[in-house]
């Protein structure tokens, strides 16, 4: 290539960055992440439409009911209608997780980082994390000393809650992962994300079959996993499809493609012998969220809310805010005692209503993880002012997605 050549290429790549930068600069930033941490919601909050609110409450409830069938200690000798409900349920967790990053990455792409948020995000995880451990010595699972003491104060670092853990890097990182993102035109972002797919998702759920696992190739972890996702819906917020494809079209793809997860399991679990042979243990192979119909059919999800038009709806919206605690709360340290002992669910392995426990169990785990977080954010509200005007006090991060180029 010659001199010349170069000068045009580096003259259009940059004409194409200015043109995102200043899309970005156009449109108000959306200054949360997912609001994890936040108070109670600002006015803002409410005039924001309630579409991905909605997404939200939809992602917690398949990440609860994930955590019911996962935790819920049901176990069987043979292949029956009950396994493979449970196994059904395998599959919504990490779609719930991939959409709140697939959400994350499509609002924050044009937000800025804030101190006072980070912060928030770290009370809110200690919180929760204090109020599982009473509630663990109360019931006689947990005994504290010092050392126990010492590590709960760092629930983050610790890994006690893997999803907070990733999250919050992310949130740390992103001025600086945003900055980088809106440096590439549009060819080398696809280019991008082509490739990370290929090593991180399509290789390992072809390859990852022999060793009944997609999450042990390339060094890869929940955080690059996530980063990617992240990545992906910032690529649709900077660079909307140009061809519409309505609400009802992205439903009936992810419906789809879960009918074909739903097949997968049944063909896994009646020709196991076979299975086995090539390394595949159990139906729910599919289950991680990094296997080719998990992200796709989160995708599919998320783009099926992203063209609905709903207005704010202000008790949707209010409920949204307390997603992130609905998490924290019920998959601390009270995960066995809360599945088996309190809600017994081993007792509905071989019932017929165990279709409809899974689902009541997630629902009212959501209502009383709501009520709990209101009432934290209350709490927060009266108690974190002094805190953040100290944080406004520190130093802001030298980038954020504004900064022209």
């Amino acid at each position: 290539m010659t001199g010349e050549e170069n000068g045009k290429t580096l003259k259009n790549t940059k004409a194409g960055n200015s043109k995102v930068l200043k899309n970005t600069e156009a449109e108000p930033a959306d200054h949360t992440m997912d609001d994890a941490g936040s108070t109670l919601p600002a006015p803002s909050r409410f005039g924001r439409d309630s579409n991905f609110e909605l997404l939200r409450i939809l992602a917690i409830l398949f990440i609860i009911s994930f955590h019911c069938a996962w935790e819920g200690g049901f176990e069987y000798p043979a292949f029956c209608f009950n396994k493979f409900l449970v196994e059904s349920f395998h599959m919504l967790g990490e779609i719930g997780v991939n959409l709140f990053i697939l959400i994350s990455g499509y609002h924050m792409i044009r937000g800025r980082f804030k101190i006072k948020k980070l912060i928030a995000l770290l009370l809110q995880v200690q919180f929760y994390n204090w109020i599982c451990v009473f509630l663990c010595v109360h019931f006689g699972t947990l005994t504290l000393d010092r050392r126990t003491v010492f590590i709960n104060f760092f629930p983050v670092t610790e890994y006690k809650y893997w999803f907070a853990t990733v999250y919050i890097l992310l949130y740390l990182f992103s001025p600086y992962i945003n900055k980088l993102l809106l440096c590439l035109a549009r060819k080398e972002f696809q280019k991008m994300l082509l490739l990370c797919l290929a090593v991180f998702c399509i290789f390992p759920t072809v390859y990852g079959a022999l060793k009944n696992d997609t999450e042990t190739l390339f060094y890869y972890n929940r955080f690059i996993w996530l980063l990617i996702v992240y990545m992906i819906g910032a690529y649709i917020r900077l660079y909307p499809p140009v061809k519409y494809v309505s609400s009802a079209k992205w439903l009936g793809i992810s419906a789809l493609i879960f009918f074909f997860m739903e097949c997968a399991i049944y063909v896994m679990e009646r020709f196991q012998l076979f299975f086995n042979k090539v390394g595949i243990v159990g139906g729910n192979y599919f289950w991680r969220p990094n296997t080719i119909p998990v992200a796709a059919v989160s995708l599919s999800l998320f783009l099926c809310f992203r063209f609905i038009k709903v207005k704010p709806i202000k008790a949707v919206n209010l409920l949204a805010s307390t997603t992130f605690g609905i998490y924290l709360l019920h998959d601390g340290q009270l995960n066995f005692y809360m599945w088996q002992v309190l809600l017994k669910s081993t007792e509905y392995t071989f019932s017929p209503r165990l279709i409809l426990f899974i689902p009541m169990c997630a629902l009212l785990i959501f209502i009383t993880g709501a009520c709990v977080d209101f009432l934290r954010q209350l709490l927060f509200r009266l108690i974190s002012r002094p805190i953040f005007r100290f944080a406004a006090t520190l130093p802001s991060f030298p980038f954020h997605t504004s900064d022209s180029t």
